[in-house]
């Protein structure tokens, strides 16, 4: 066998053995961030049995945010709120949303389990981005739905606005997903909020 041949071949089987690799073996996951992000300080307070949280639009004010219990016909009031949770309290410099999630099914389909979620803010483009991340390889076995299923619960997030700045900014949701080589990326956005 001449060298060439033994180099070509040998260069052959390691693009066969990354393709391979590429296709059936996911990544660790981890973190996404974007170019210029600052990781965010946020707290989450979960909706449970007893209260929970309805969608509103993002406020510095604590007393914009809705929810509902049990024990109330429509909404709850501060001490209910108070009660189920005691660490949440109007503070300055926070902005208080309420987030879904990540989404595990989009109604159309295949089931997307996420690995994990972090928050950042983007100065230069004055965006608070939620990625939600999996690492998947390219090749795996699908999980499918289809009908209707339940929601997950809302979480209200309480997001130090310390470092933002006066003005208006974009809250986004990325859905990443990650491969070896070639990741996914959706983005879409979810509210704007103005910070005083």
């Amino acid at each position: 066998m001449s060298r060439r041949r033994a180099v070509l071949l040998g260069v052959g089987a390691a693009v066969l053995i990354f393709l391979l690799a590429d296709a059936f073996i996911a990544p660790p996951a981890h973190d996404v961030h974007s170019p210029g992000g600052i990781p965010a300080k946020v707290m989450f307070f979960e909706s449970d049995q007893n209260v929970w949280w309805d969608p509103t639009p993002p406020s510095q004010s604590l007393a914009d945010m809705k929810c509902g219990a049990p024990s109330r016909a429509t909404t709850c009031d501060a001490s209910v709120v108070a009660t189920d949770f005691p660490n949440l309290t109007q503070t300055p410099q926070t902005l208080y949303l309420v987030w879904a999630h990540c989404s595990d099914w989009s109604g159309h389909g295949e089931i997307t389990p996420w690995d994990g979620s972090n928050i950042e803010y983007v100065p230069s483009s004055r965006q608070l981005v939620i990625h939600c991340y999996r690492a998947k390889p390219w090749l795996y076995a699908h999980r499918y739905l289809y009908g209707v299923a339940g929601t997950g619960r809302w979480a209200l997030l309480s997001v130090s606005t310390a470092g933002i700045g006066t003005g208006t900014i974009t809250i986004l949701e990325d859905d990443h997903l990650e491969h070896l080589v070639g990741d996914q990326t959706d983005e879409y956005q979810l509210a704007t909020a103005t910070i005083s």
